[in-house]
């Protein structure tokens, strides 16, 4: 993979291993501004201590990383927030696809489908919310990629999903070579060698090779 093309990666990447290498679900968030500036990030913080301080919430049901992306930004000006991106690694679910129709922003970008819990068809498709416009997108397909396999490694390794479970038979449905790569990848061992060694992103995503 070319240098640019893996940095510009890495970039959107980002977030979703530091999730991870927190001991939380490996998805990350960002907000992107008109001129491509990065006002606020989030990541999934539900195995992190419980609490709601400096913007960011802990240990808590609704410790997405979309929310947090979004108690982040220091204000959400209009006009201008309508032509922001909420950027996010994995399909909201509907707590956070509703959060992001009621912050003013009016465009998301995902990267890994969510067949279980994913709803960004509300932006699309409830009536209420269609009136607003709001844009959906999808990540370049190696973002997809990247995303949803560790997304899926970060469910196993955490405990909270095994390969039998309901969730891992909707991506099994949906993405079967990623469940593959996943659980290859789970069964090395690979995730929690990388965080104990402390590894960097880039190191993280060549040792990972997916």
């Amino acid at each position: 993979m070319p240098a640019s093309r893996r940095n510009a990666r890495n970039a959107r990447i980002c977030p979703v291993t530091q999730a991870s290498f927190a001991g939380s679900y490996a998805i990350g968030a960002c907000i992107v501004d008109a001129s491509g500036q990065v006002p606020a990030r989030g990541r999934n913080r539900l195995s992190d201590p419980r609490g709601a301080h400096g913007g960011v919430i802990g240990g808590h049901d609704l410790a997405h990383a979309e929310i947090n992306a979004l108690l982040n930004l220091p204000a959400t000006p209009r006009p201008e927030c309508y032509g922001w991106t909420v950027l996010t690694t994995v399909e909201p679910c509907p707590q956070c696809a509703g959060a992001v129709r009621m912050s003013g922003i009016r465009a998301l970008e995902y990267a890994a489908p969510d067949p279980w819990a994913g709803c960004a068809r509300l932006l699309t498709d409830d009536p209420y919310v269609r009136r607003k416009e709001i844009r959906v997108g999808r990540a370049p397909t190696d973002v997809q990629r990247l995303a949803t396999r560790l997304a899926l490694v970060s469910f196993l390794d955490e405990g909270h999903d095994t390969p039998d479970s309901m969730v891992f038979r909707a991506y099994q449905a949906v993405t079967p070579d990623d469940v593959q790569a996943a659980l290859a990848v789970h069964t090395a061992g690979h995730l929690p060698a990388l965080r104990a060694a402390g590894a960097s992103l880039a190191a993280a995503l060549d040792l990972l090779n997916i």
